[in-house]
């Protein structure tokens, strides 16, 4: 068991600084975000990878180097806060919170070398260390709890907030890193109690806590990165869409004005001067209530000159909204997550099933094909 939890602890600590070095890597600038969600899992990592080493004995063990650890854990809450107020983009001062975290760590690593100091020097006794241990151990916990709270604070209370980017995020993933992350505290909190209590010895006694971390280095690593990267590419491809829409839009009637009904064709021409079809949330009740029909009238008028029921007739518009911008190099390095959900398909399932169904290919297929 033991050597199952060694494995999980370095490995994840391995990913979380591979993590680090690729976004490096691949990013051409280094936006805020980015900056503090790459120092989340690298201070994470480092807590990880430094308890790894002490339990395989690889840190000398002359003048008892092996009891003297550098705090890294104090960074590791404050950098997901700021990545998180910096991904909201509800908040613009970052300084403080990051000094007085630096602060703590400093104070904590200060601390901890007097201590070691005056122990080693025959000073003060080696149960001196073992209490610094556990009240350093104390007062990280309930600053991180503490920005924890914090961040559950922001994250459920959103409907008070102004921010953007709820236009774009429903942020149930984040919500779900506050879970996993409560999970984290309450096993941290486990590992406090057996320490002063005696119950189970150290590293054991942080095992637990070790893995819980580990879990949300590969979480981390994958989903907040490629949640963001989503983010940019929607916020960009909206604006496009917006600049281009008018000229796109005459695309888009696919010469069926000729054969639509007078009735419809405003119907039509409603749609797409006001790109309802990219409205996630779009429903035929919505829109016959925008325009003033019943929806029953409504449905039976979509069927019949659009050949497709409401939900084909709008997915139809919102694929050739998709085919337009995969199919333009200017647009090559979004992703097509991201195009999916900017020409109004709620997730990326149905944007593949969609595009297959009016297509006959994947929209990776079409973009290889197409692009200019």
């Amino acid at each position: 068991m033991t050597a199952v939890f060694n494995f999980l602890m370095i490995a994840g600590a391995i990913q979380g600084l591979i993590f680090n070095v690729a976004t490096f890597l691949a990013r051409k600038r280094i936006e805020r975000p980015v900056l503090f969600l790459n120092l989340f899992v690298f201070f994470l990592s480092l807590n990880n990878l430094q308890s790894w080493f002490i339990e395989k004995g690889f840190i000398s063990t002359e003048f008892s180097l092996h009891d003297f650890t550098i705090p890294w854990y104090v960074l590791i809450v404050p950098m997901f806060y700021a990545f998180l107020v910096y991904y909201l983009e509800i908040e613009k001062k970052w300084l403080p919170l990051v000094k007085m975290s630096i602060f703590i760590f400093l104070t904590e690593l200060l601390a901890r070398g007097i201590t070691f100091y005056m122990v080693n020097a025959g000073v003060w006794s080696w149960e001196i260390l073992e209490t610094y241990n556990i009240l350093e151990d104390v007062i990280t916990f309930f600053y991180s709890l503490y920005l924890y709270f914090k961040s559950i604070q922001i994250v459920f209370g959103l409907t008070k907030l102004n921010t953007p980017i709820l236009a774009y995020d429903d942020l149930r993933w984040i919500r779900l890193f506050l879970y996993l992350g409560g999970g984290v505290f309450v096993l941290w909190i486990l590992a406090i109690i057996l320490n002063i209590t005696g119950w189970v010895e150290k590293p054991y006694s942080y095992y637990p806590l070790r893995l819980g971390s580990s879990i949300l280095i590969y979480w981390a690593g994958y989903q907040a990165f490629f949640r963001y990267i989503v983010l940019k590419d929607r916020i960009l491809l909206r604006k496009e869409i917006r600049k281009d829409a008018e000229s796109r839009n005459t695309d888009l009637t696919m010469e069926r004005d000729d054969k639509r009904e007078t009735v419809f064709k405003e119907v039509d021409r409603y749609i797409l001067e006001n790109q309802k079809f990219i409205d996630p949330l779009l429903s035929l009740e919505e829109l016959s209530e925008e325009l003033g029909m019943g929806t029953s009238s409504l449905s039976k008028l979509i069927n019949a000159h659009a050949g497709n029921n409401f939900s084909d007739y709008i997915n139809k518009y919102r694929v050739e909204q998709a085919k337009q911008l995969l199919g333009d190099h200017r647009f090559s390095a979004y992703t097509i997550v991201a195009i999916g959900l900017e020409c109004g398909f709620n997730s990326k399932s149905t944007f593949y099933s969609a595009f297959k169904k009016f297509t006959g290919q994947t929209p990776a297929t079409y973009r290889k094909e197409t692009v200019v």
